[in-house]
């Protein structure tokens, strides 16, 4: 690095620090310690190491940084502005205001230039593994000899918090098992967290860890800024390993009594420190030119003069030298960029077949064969939605390449696989499977990484039970309206023998609880067809879909008379979440509506079944495959399922515990408000009242 590269780097680093001390004090809120402690980090990756294009953000071979230690989040805002994203000194100033673009934490497609949403520490260090694992699945399917579409590399910073995460030892496991080496980790070890010094809870060797999951580690000191930028450039070019450079920084470098203690993690400077900051910068000039050489060796009237300047609605103070000097890897890039352009236009060329089938994974659309295909499936016998899933997943995937996923080693339980497709692995990632092993946290962060270019249509599976574990994730895809579908499968009381630790009870509702995600538990073969064609179609943030491990009852499997020839009809009614699959009598107004979803709305068939020969009653009977969609239909349509005044029951063999207090007082809730417990399936639905004949006593009751 030349020595007048040094000079500006140094003077680009504190100038980060200025826009991140500043910012966060006009919010008055924010982690002010690792901008502070990163920013010649940050310089190296954008001015020297990353290959991106401000003027194409979502360029499909762009470098990756994902800031998995999120609540730096001032460091990539300042970072973004001095390279010429489409983020201003003013953008900068409304940090954390409403409707700003510099959110708390870097937030997904809210600007361009953040690759996905952090906070949740591990989570994006785990994203950046599924990230790699597309890059290296579209440079198997894509890249030509002497013609390379894909061979960027996806960057992470993490810090100490990351790393005490299970989640980072989950993916870390996964991206050492696969050898992805196009994943370079740095870790920002600080050793300090919010309650002090790390060294009050730990204390492991981190490189030591990281090397026996199959990582190659080297160690930097950014005192040492030749250093570290040397073995930055080393790494990106080692092959067989993912790289982790652990990088010894002090948090709050810059300021003076908060430096290197908990104190600067997590709220603002204060004037004092930042006055100090000033002082002894390499930016001092800046702030003499604008307050004067007296004001600014004065402490106490430069702090003064800061408080003023920063409360104000002003721009921050912009420093030219700085952003031309950063701007000059642009240009650089830009050359890049073209030739890689030029690749690509050869590709068009003489790859045909190859570059149709990768504008297909960009521009996705369903097909005319497979919405057929979905809209006509039939089951031959009854059985689990669990295998009906299985079977229309591997209907979807034949039509569309870019569905990939898979289990939490429970493919023989969820059936969640792509048939005739082997798993990837370390010199193959051709194959559409992802043996995800035993690491439910980290397979729906992954998924998630997989999703955010929008490339791939990732499914990730496991037991419902083990939505527990996956929860931080799902919560992310939704927040970011990712296409991630999340299977689960053993979706009750029904997985008998297993006992209530394996008996999700509650997690039914508390999945439906998560803002702007669907989710389905169908309760026949047509509607577990239909979800999966809903989700294909809209395009437009997860879904789960929730079957069982029992089979459901044969009269599922019978479209209501009148139906058979108009799928589509039905699958209008299906989108809206709820609608009547059986009625006594259409022509007159039923004595009493049964509802449920899943296994239920076969449970309900058969005590309608009941009520008819007992009671000689007009039952309606209304299946409800997705209550976030049913949600959302106009009051008009809600009353006319469930006609007000006409006694109605909900089954769900799902707890509805303290929820169900608001229930109109025409419902009856047919659920389960303890924990299960340990017997055969149908030994534990009789003991909890899920029979038809106990339901039609609890009815007549």
């Amino acid at each position: 690095m030349k020595k007048t590269d040094m000079i500006n780097l140094k003077k680009s680093a504190d100038y980060i620090r200025y826009l991140s001390l500043a910012s966060i004090q006009r919010a008055n809120s924010g982690h002010p310690g690792l901008p502070l402690g990163c920013a010649e980090l940050g310089i190296l990756l954008y001015r020297y190491a990353m290959r991106y294009n401000p003027g194409d953000s979502r360029w499909i071979n762009r470098d990756r940084f994902i800031l998995s230690a999120g609540h730096g989040s001032m460091l990539i805002y300042s970072l973004l502005h001095t390279i010429g994203y489409n983020i201003s000194l003013e953008d900068l100033g409304k940090f954390r205001q409403m409707g700003s673009k510099t959110a708390g934490h870097p937030e997904y497609d809210l600007h361009d230039g953040i690759e996905t949403t952090t906070g949740p520490l591990g989570q994006g260090f785990a994203n950046a593994v599924g990230i790699a694992i597309e890059g290296k699945m579209e440079a198997q399917r894509f890249n030509k000899k002497n013609n390379t579409l894909f061979d960027y590399t996806v960057y992470t910073l993490m810090g100490d918090g990351c790393n005490m995460e299970g989640i980072s030892y989950e993916a870390g496991s996964m991206a050492g098992h696969l050898g992805l080496d196009n994943l370079i980790a740095i870790y920002d070890s600080n050793h300090i967290s919010i309650d002090g010094h790390t060294d009050i809870t730990f204390t492991e060797d981190v490189g030591r860890r990281y090397e026996a999951l199959g990582w190659h580690v080297e160690y930097a000191e950014i005192a040492d800024i030749q250093d570290t930028a040397n073995k930055l450039e080393a790494l990106r070019a080692l092959k067989g390993k993912p790289k982790l450079l652990i990088v010894k920084t002090i948090i709050g470098q810059g300021v003076n009594k908060k430096k290197d203690t908990s104190g600067i993690h997590g709220s603002p400077a204060g004037y004092e420190e930042i006055a100090y900051f000033v002082q002894h910068s390499t930016i001092r000039d800046l702030f003499e030119a604008q307050f004067g050489k007296e004001a600014v060796a004065d402490t106490s009237q430069l702090a003064s003069l800061l408080e003023k300047q920063i409360k104000s609605e002003e721009p921050l103070l912009p420093l030219p030298a700085v952003t031309q000097f950063m701007r000059e890897a642009v240009d650089l890039n830009k050359q890049h960029y073209a030739d890689w352009e030029k690749t690509f236009r050869t590709y068009q060329q003489d790859f045909q077949a190859e570059y149709n089938q990768l504008s297909a994974y960009r521009d996705f659309a369903v097909s005319a064969e497979l919405e057929a295909a979905l809209l006509n499936y039939n089951e031959a016998k009854p059985t689990a939605t669990r295998n009906i899933s299985g079977k229309v997943l591997n209907i979807a995937a034949a039509h569309i390449p870019q569905i990939v996923g898979g289990c939490a080693d429970l493919v023989g339980s969820t059936k969640a696989e792509v048939s005739g497709s082997k798993y990837i692995d370390r010199n193959d990632f051709s194959g559409r499977n992802i043996a995800f092993g035993v690491r439910e946290h980290a397979m729906g962060a992954v998924g998630n990484g997989l999703a955010l270019n929008r490339m791939f249509i990732p499914f990730t599976s496991t037991f419902f039970t083990f939505f527990d574990y996956m929860k931080p994730a799902i919560r992310l895809a939704a927040l970011m309206k990712l296409n991630h579908m999340f299977i689960f499968s053993h979706d009750s009381i029904y997985v008998g023998e297993d006992g209530p630790t394996h008996q999700p009870i509650e997690h039914l509702n508390a999945l439906r609880m998560i803002p702007d995600m669907i989710v389905f538990r169908p309760g026949s073969d047509l509607e577990t067809a239909f979800a999966m064609l809903y989700f294909l179609k809209k395009m437009n943030g997860p879904a789960a879909l929730i079957t069982t491990r029992q089979n459901l009852v044969p009269a599922v499997f019978q479209l209501p008379e009148g139906r058979k020839d108009n799928r589509s009809d039905l699958y209008n009614q299906f989108s809206r979440g709820g609608y009547v699959f059986y009625e006594t009598n259409k022509s007159t107004p039923p004595d009493i509506i049964l509802s449920g979803s899943g296994s239920e709305l076969g449970l309900a068939l058969e005590t309608a079944t009941l009520i008819e020969e007992r009671d000689n009653k007009n039952v309606r009977v209304v299946s409800l495959p997705s209550l976030e969609l049913l949600s959302t239909q106009d009051r008009e349509y809600r009353d006319g399922l469930f006609i007000p005044g006409v006694p109605q029951v909900l089954i769900e063999a799902a707890s509805h515990r303290a929820v169900d207090m608001f229930y109109n007082r025409d419902v009856t809730v047919i659920d389960i408000q303890s924990f299960g417990l340990s017997a055969p399936g149908e030994t534990v639905g009789d003991h909890f009242g899920f029979t038809a004949e106990k339901v039609y006593q609890r009815i007549k009751n």
